[in-house]
């Protein structure tokens, strides 16, 4: 795999072990040698894996839509919501092209704790998959559980003849940062 486009929330989370682990992925990916595609966003698990990745002296791509100005929690506490130095920054028309373009430029993706937003990324991405687009594989960190509820709906989905089982075993869940290197480096 040469680029993976990684998906996760602009929140920091509850728990700093959220930022923590976003900053530790970023420098794993870096010293595997394969570029990190995210959302281009210096705030929350988003800003530490960049900069995870950058301190590591890897290849960082941004993708942010143009004018965006961050949460109203972002815009009222004045930080700066993009992300500055980093290797290549492409804005996007809107968050629609933002999704487009991270798909088009990553081998697979990576789905790290996020809301709303990270999922939208990760349903397009699977949707494209689904429909053959592309057969890019899908891993999603599901530290301490948080995924669990995910992957029991993707478990009735099939059950339930909504989903066929190669989509379900389209998306691999990791549980530890190790496992998802491993699976980096097999790609």
């Amino acid at each position: 795999m040469k680029n993976v486009a990684v998906y996760l929330g602009s929140a920091p989370g509850c728990k700093e072990i959220y930022k923590g682990l976003a900053y530790e992925l970023g420098c794993r990916i870096a010293s595997a040698g394969v570029t990190l595609v995210y959302g281009g966003a210096a705030v929350g698990t988003m800003g530490a894996l960049a900069d995870g990745a950058a301190s590591a002296g890897g290849r960082v791509i941004g993708v942010f839509p143009r004018g965006f100005l961050g949460t109203k929690e972002v815009r009222e506490s004045g930080l700066e919501v993009v992300q500055h130095g980093l290797s290549e920054f492409i804005e996007t028309a809107d968050f629609a092209e933002r999704k487009q373009v991270m798909e088009d430029l990553s081998d697979g993706c990576i789905v790290l704790p996020g809301s709303f937003g990270t999922l939208d990324e990760l349903f397009t991405y699977a949707c494209n998959r689904a429909i053959d687009k592309h057969m890019k594989p899908i891993l999603i960190f599901n530290f301490e559980g948080y995924y669990d509820p995910l992957k029991q709906l993707l478990a009735n989905m099939q059950e339930a003849g909504f989903m066929k089982p190669f989509m379900a075993s389209a998306i691999t869940f990791c549980d530890t940062i190790e496992e998802i290197v491993e699976a980096v480096r097999r790609m």
